[in-house]
C-alpha cells in the first residue's frame, strides 16, 4: 500500500491488515504510485496469484463484491478490469480551478501470467513517456491488449450509452451490479456536468439505495473537495416546508443554544419573535456592548418568555469584530465545552449603509432561512439530527440587493488571506477561485465541533483590530467557515424556506437569462469565454477594449497593461477630486446658512 506524505499514523491504522506501507513523495496520487508499489512487491512475487490496483478513489463496495469477484475468476485470461473505460479524456477545466487529475484506479487485477510478463514490466517503465496521467487507467488495457495478453471487462463499455460510465452513467452501472461509486465526479467543474446532464443528487440517491453511507460519503468529500463545488454536485441545497414537520424528524433530546450579538436593542427586540421558535428548553446567550444593554435584554427576555431555559448575557468589547468576535472570542467555550450539540449563531445589529429595502430583504433572508417557523427550526435541526456529519447550516448567497456573485472573495484581497490563515491553522480543504461557499451575512448553524479549530487558536478581540495580524479578519473568517468545518470531516448544507426559494429562483433566472444574452452555445462554453477576456476593471471603453486585447492579442494586453493601469489610476484621482469639490462647496453653502 502507498502512503502519501500527508497521511499520519497510516501504519497504527491499518495494523489489523498486516499491510505492507510504501511511503511516496507525491502529495497526492499519481500512476507512478502503483509502479513504486509493484517495485516493492517484487521479492514477494513468487508468493502471490493476482495484483489488484485500486485506491481510494471510490466509495462502497455497494452491495458486494461477491458477485463480481465469482463472475470474473470464473473467466480464463491474464487479468481483468472492473469498468471499460474508452474514448476521450473528459474536458479540463484549469483556468476555472478544476484541472483533469488521475485519480486512484477503480480495480484492475492482473494474474501471475500477466505481472510476470515483459510486457507488464515494459508498461510501467515507459509510464513516464505518457504524460497525461489522467489516461493511464484507460490506457493499460488497451496497452496490454495489443501485446497479445486477453484482458476481460466485468463492465463492459458496450453495455452502456458512453465509453466512460463509471463516470457519466454511474448509476446504471450501479443498478447492474457494479460494485463502487466514483468519488472524482463530485468533484468535477460543476458546469460541465450541467452540460453533461449529470445529476449528482441522483448518483448518490442510487448508491445509498445500494448500500452507501451517504453521510460518511459526504464527510470523507467535504475533506478534498471545494465547498462550493461539493455543494452543486451533490445538491446540498434543501428546501424545507415550514407548516409541517418532515416525517422522522429525531429532534429531542438535541442540546440546543441560541448565540445572539445584539448591539441594536429594537432588532433584538423583533429578532425574540423568531427565536421563539426554536423547541422549548434550549439555552440563549447574548452579547451587548455594555452593561445597560444587558440589563435591558435580561428584563425583555423574562417578560418575553421565549421558551429558554437558560439565559446568558455577556457584556463584549464594543466594535471590535462584532458578530464574529463575539462568536469565537467571547463565546469560545460554547465551542470547545462540548455542552451543546448544536449552536444558532444569529445578530441584531442596524446596516446604516443600505436602503431600507435591501436591509428588511437582508434581516427577512438570513433569519427567516433559520427560524422561519417552529416547524421550519424543527427540520433544520433534524438534519442534524439525523446526519452525523453534518456540520454547517446557512442560507445560499444572497444575491438581491447585494453584488456578491462572482467576487465573494472582494476581487481576491480576502482569498489571498483567507489561504494564508487557513495554512496557518492547518486547514487543507482546496478554496474556490471566485466566491465561497459561505455564510454571507454571518448567521448558521453548527455542530461545535465542525467549528472548534477556530476557538482553540485562542483569539483575541485585538485580532479582529485594524492593528491585528490579519486584515478584514471577520470578513474572512465568515467566508471560511464551510472550509474549516471541512477539513473536520463536517460538511455543510444550505437551506432555503418555500417562499424565499421562489423569490431567489426566479431573481436569478432572469439574471441568468440576461447576462448570457450575448453568447452561444452552453454555459460552460460561455463562462470560458467570458473568463478568458479577464475581469473589466471598469467601465466604458478602457474595459471592454482591454477584455479584447486580453481575449485576441494576450502580447499586445500585456505591454499595455501599465497604461491601462495608468488610465484607471487618472480617473479614479479625478473623481476624488470631484467629489472633494461638491463636499467642499456644499461646507462653504452650509457655513452661509444654505442647504
Amino acid at each position: 500500500m502507498t502512503v502519501p506524505p500527508g497521511v499520519v499514523d497510516a501504519a497504527s491504522a491499518l495494523a489489523h491488515l498486516d499491510a505492507r506501507l510504501v511511503p511516496v513523495e507525491t502529495p497526492r496520487f499519481a500512476p507512478r504510485n502503483y509502479r513504486e508499489g509493484l517495485h516493492a512487491l517484487a521479492p514477494f512475487e513468487d508468493e502471490i496469484d493476482e495484483i489488484v490496483l485500486t485506491g481510494d478513489g471510490w466509495f462502497g463496495p455497494l452491495d458486494s463484491f461477491d458477485a463480481m469477484i465469482e463472475r470474473m475468476d470464473g473467466l480464463p485470461g491474464d487479468g481483468w478490469q472492473a469498468a471499460e473505460i474508452s474514448g476521450e479524456l473528459d474536458a479540463s477545466f484549469d483556468d476555472q480551478g478544476h484541472p483533469l487529475l488521475a485519480m486512484p484506479w477503480a480495480w484492475f487485477v492482473a494474474r501471475r501470467s500477466l505481472f510476470e510478463s515483459a510486457d507488464w514490466k515494459r508498461f510501467w517503465e515507459e509510464l513516464p513517456k505518457r504524460p497525461r496521467e489522467a489516461e493511464h487507467e484507460r490506457l493499460i488495457a488497451p496497452v496490454l491488449a495489443g501485446s497479445g495478453h486477453r484482458i476481460e471487462f466485468a463492465f463492459p463499455a458496450s453495455s452502456y450509452p458512453t465509453k466512460n460510465a463509471p463516470a457519466h452513467v454511474p448509476d446504471l452501472l450501479i443498478q447492474d451490479g457494479y460494485p463502487f461509486l466514483d468519488r472524482g465526479v463530485f468533484g468535477w467543474y460543476p458546469s460541465y456536468l450541467d452540460r453533461h446532464g449529470i445529476i449528482g443528487s441522483d448518483i448518490l440517491d442510487i448508491a445509498e439505495k445500494h448500500g452507501l453511507d451517504r453521510d460518511a460519503a459526504l464527510s470523507a468529500l467535504a475533506r478534498t473537495v471545494q465547498p462550493r463545488t461539493l455543494n452543486a454536485n451533490a445538491g446540498l441545497l434543501e428546501i424545507l416546508p415550514q407548516q409541517s414537520v418532515v416525517p422522522g424528524t429525531p429532534v429531542k433530546g438535541l442540546r440546543v443554544a441560541a448565540v445572539v450579538y445584539a448591539r441594536d436593542l429594537p432588532v433584538f427586540e423583533q429578532l425574540c419573535d423568531q427565536l421563539a421558535h426554536i423547541p422549548a428548553g434550549f439555552d440563549l446567550v447574548v452579547t451587548t456592548t455594555d452593561g445597560r444593554k444587558a440589563a435591558r435584554i435580561e428584563r425583555f427576555v423574562e417578560a418575553r418568555r421565549l421558551g429558554n431555559a437558560r439565559l446568558d448575557v455577556r457584556v463584549t468589547p464594543s466594535r471590535k469584530g462584532r458578530d464574529m468576535a463575539d462568536f469565537f472570542v467571547g463565546c469560545h467555550d460554547l465551542l470547545l465545552e462540548r455542552e451543546y450539540d448544536v449552536l444558532i449563531k444569529v445578530h441584531a445589529r442596524k446596516h446604516a449603509k443600505k436602503t431600507l429595502n435591501v436591509v428588511r430583504y437582508f434581516t427577512r433572508y438570513q433569519t427567516e432561512n433559520l427560524l422561519a417557523s417552529p416547524h421550519y427550526v424543527e427540520n433544520v435541526l433534524g438534519m442534524f439530527a439525523a446526519k452525523p456529519h453534518l456540520g454547517v447550516v446557512f442560507p445560499p448567497m444572497m444575491h438581491i440587493g447585494y453584488s456578491i456573485i462572482g467576487t465573494g472573495w472582494g476581487g481576491g484581497r480576502y482569498r489571498l488571506t483567507a489561504s494564508r490563515f487557513l495554512r496557518r491553522i492547518g486547514v487543507q480543504v482546496p478554496l474556490e477561485d471566485l466566491s465561497p461557499l459561505a455564510p454571507f451575512g454571518g448567521m448558521w448553524m453548527c455542530r461545535p465541533e465542525a467549528l472548534a479549530s477556530l476557538a482553540e487558536k485562542r483569539l483575541s478581540y485585538r485580532d479582529y483590530t485594524s492593528s491585528g495580524p490579519i486584515k478584514d479578519f471577520a470578513r474572512v473568517q465568515e467566508r471560511v467557515v464551510a472550509h474549516v468545518a471541512g477539513d473536520a470531516g463536517f460538511y455543510a448544507q444550505t437551506v432555503l424556506t418555500p417562499e424565499h426559494a421562489a423569490i431567489s429562483h426566479t431573481a436569478i433566472d432572469y439574471k441568468v437569462d440576461q447576462l448570457f444574452s450575448t453568447t452561444r452555445g452552453y454555459p460552460v462554453d460561455a463562462i470560458q469565454l467570458i473568463q478568458r477576456a479577464g475581469r473589466m476593471s471598469g467601465s466604458g471603453i478602457f474595459g471592454l477594449s482591454r477584455m479584447y486585447l486580453t481575449l485576441n492579442h494576450p502580447v499586445l494586453a500585456a505591454i499595455a497593461s501599465p497604461a491601462y493601469k495608468a488610465a484607471y489610476l487618472a480617473i479614479h484621482v479625478a473623481k476624488l477630486g470631484r467629489r472633494a469639490v461638491r463636499y467642499a462647496r456644499r461646507r462653504i453653502s452650509n457655513y452661509r446658512g444654505g442647504f
